[in-house]
């Protein structure tokens, strides 16, 4: 089942009707807009489509979707994180239905101990024979497991082999399992939404997962950066993420707010509707997001 994964794995908002209902119409647009632009992969429903805001059938049906639309072309990774390992194995076999050969789980935020790490990761691999990726983040999207647990995991546990980082210290942890799991860690992606892509290259990532609102900018930059050597980071490189950083910025302060404004504003999805809690844009907020916007189409779209 193991493939190598690596590039630009975009991730779709989940797009609403203004009565906050799930906007399927809009939601293959979306799809269909990261396949076109040359995503090398997506990956959804995670933090950025709002997932912990849908129920367990609404994000049936968003992988269902999404299966129909990519037809194959490009890998799909299904984010199957719940409240419970039981509740994560559950969606991580209806991945598998659809023929899904990739899930992301991030434990619960319940868990802290070592042995509630392994033993989450043990029970997917027990259930499922997709490839599982381990997602690491920070409260209060999720725990945040050690460089050694992790360690420990990727090397003792079936097809855990594979690891979205987006800590509080991604580059050095990338770097602590790129030294003590070289036989088994298949591949490393930043997420962040593309913030640290430089350093994260220096040290060995196999690409980016951010959300897909602007992936012309990010496929651009991958390939300046895979054009270069790991520790010798290109000028054409450094000037493409030069030109990205006021985004990137931005999408810090207001996260899938942010990106839903930009994937609306580009007639991609019909509205920007997001279910509460969400953080609001204010009337300057969508002046500068509409400046930012206006320099990313002259660099990139």
């Amino acid at each position: 089942m193991t493939q190598k994964y690596s590039g630009i794995y975009s991730i779709p908002v989940t797009p609403f009707n203004e009565d906050r209902s799930v906007d399927y119409k809009s939601l293959r647009s979306c799809i269909e807009f990261l396949v076109e632009k040359g995503s090398d992969g997506i990956l959804l429903p995670v933090n950025v489509s709002e997932a912990s805001k849908l129920s367990d059938s609404e994000r049936d049906s968003i992988l269902s979707e999404a299966v129909k639309v990519v037809k194959n072309k490009i890998p799909i990774i299904a984010g199957v994180s719940g409240v419970s390992s039981e509740h994560v194995v559950e969606r991580s076999k209806y991945a598998e239905g659809l023929g899904i050969t990739s899930i992301m789980a991030m434990p619960p935020l319940s868990h802290s101990s070592k042995n509630q790490f392994i033993d989450f990761y043990s029970e997917i691999s027990k259930n499922v024979e997709v490839d599982i990726w381990i997602q690491n983040n920070k409260p209060p999207a999720g725990p945040t497991i050690s460089n050694e647990v992790l360690a420990e995991i990727i090397n003792g546990i079936d097809r855990v082999n594979f690891l979205k980082e987006e800590s509080d210290t991604p580059g050095h942890i990338m770097s602590f399992i790129r030294d003590k799991c070289k036989k088994n860690i298949q591949s490393i992606m930043g997420g962040a939404g593309g913030r640290f892509s430089i350093d994260e290259y220096r040290r060995g990532t196999d690409g980016i997962m951010p959300s897909g609102h602007m992936v012309e900018a990010h496929k651009k930059l991958w390939l300046a950066l895979t054009n270069s050597e790991r520790n010798k980071i290109s000028t054409e490189a450094i000037e493409i993420w030069n030109k990205m950083l006021e985004a990137l910025n931005f999408e810090f302060m207001y996260s899938v707010t942010a990106y839903k404004y930009f994937f609306w504003k580009r007639g991609i999805i019909r509205t920007n509707v997001s279910r509460n809690p969400t953080k609001s844009m204010d009337y300057f907020d969508e002046i500068e997001a509409d400046r930012i916007l206006k320099n990313l189409e002259i660099h990139f779209f």
